[in-house]
Formats: C-alpha cells, structure tokens, sequence
C-alpha cells in the first residue's frame, strides 16, 4: 500500500478560505431571501423552506462551475 501524500499547508488554507466564503455566501441568501420573501407576504413556512433550500443549490451551482471550467485537469 502506498502512504498518503504529505499535507499541503497552502492548499488547506485555500480549501478553507474558499468554505468561509461559501458559507457566507449561504448566510447572506437565507439572510436575503427571508427578508424579501417576507416583504413579498409570504408566510413563515414557505419562506423558511425557501431559504433554506435556495442557498446549498446555489453553492451546488457554484462548486459546478468551478469544477467544470476553472479545475485543471488531473494528471
């Protein structure tokens, strides 16, 4: 069996950088949604359900994209 590769400090700073902004970008949609779903009338449960499924399919979009167009390829 073959021993993992050594960690890579700068990539594990990337990696984390890259999941805070995620996450605040998940923040700020359900933070945004709920407030405009609120001012557009909508009840409590269809705008809790909304904002919180809006945002990961959102981040989901995003991961998408990077993966398919800004990844290099592996070698």
């Amino acid at each position: 069996m073959t021993s993992p590769p050594p960690l890579n400090g700068q990539r594990i700073s990337r990696v984390a950088l890259a999941g805070m902004i995620l996450a605040g970008v998940g923040i700020a949609l359900f933070i945004g949604l709920w407030i405009v779903l609120g001012q557009a009338g909508l009840e409590a449960v269809p705008r809790l359900i909304a904002s919180m499924c809006i945002p990961p399919g959102v981040i989901a979009v995003i991961l998408g994209v990077y993966v398919l167009f800004f990844r290099g390829s592996p070698k």
